[in-house]
């Protein structure tokens, strides 16, 4: 998948050019049809490196390597991401509520985090807004996503974590998901002795919560 993004790359730049400076209805749909084998090909890799990261998920029960996270710097990475994802169509905050760091996998972790920054701005039509929070919650460390999205209706949040499990075919393909991204975030979570609590309701946005053990938590930084 990789080889056949890279060679469509420079084939779709020359079919834009051709097209921008022709009237010809056959450079156009030339320019069309590469555009769409672009876009496909492109989830396509996006399918396969999300069914990888399944896979390695699910070899071991635990994460080899953790460190102490700075979290505030992370969920400043996040935002600035997300800012950039959004392209200016929503409102964006980052609340850090709690200087304590978290112990795990930093990449793993990121992952996750990325995953529900990533479906809010998806899923948050233009002028909503979302807000990244890192926060002490009954004695949890916890980071929350919320938005005033399009929100979920309550017999979808069971299953949303199901591999390949979609509340709008229709509008997650639109929107380039691939499915996978909560069951990544999920498998994260488990692995780090957290879990996902998520609380939504249709046409009112929701709130994505990763909640992890106390011990996993750092106040003294």
């Amino acid at each position: 998948m990789t080889v056949i993004v890279g060679f469509l790359e420079p084939l779709l730049d020359e079919a834009q050019a051709r097209a921008a400076q022709s009237t010809d209805a056959t450079a156009r749909a030339h320019q069309s049809a590469l555009t769409l084998m672009s876009e496909q090909a492109t989830r396509m890799q996006r399918l396969v490196d999300d069914l990888l990261t399944l896979s390695r998920l699910d070899e071991h029960r635990a994460p080899k390597h953790e460190e102490w996270i700075d979290m505030a710097a992370l969920l400043t990475a996040l935002t600035q991401e997300a800012r950039a994802l959004s392209a200016g169509r929503h409102d964006l905050r980052a609340e850090t509520q709690t200087a304590a760091r978290l112990r795990g996998n930093p990449q793993e972790l990121r992952s996750a985090f990325t995953n529900l920054v990533a479906n809010a701005v998806r899923y948050t039509p233009a002028g909503g807004r979302i807000t990244l929070r890192w926060r002490i919650l009954d004695g949890q460390p916890a980071f929350e996503v919320s938005d005033t999205g399009v929100g979920i209706a309550a017999e979808h949040i069971p299953h949303l974590t199901e591999r390949f499990y979609r509340v709008d075919k229709g509008r997650s393909s639109a929107s380039g998901g691939t499915g996978l991204g909560l069951a990544i975030v999920k498998h994260v979570l488990l692995r780090h002795g957290g879990s996902l609590d998520i609380q939504s309701e249709a046409g009112r946005g929701s709130v994505f919560r990763a909640l992890f053990p106390r011990e996993r938590g750092d106040s003294s930084h």
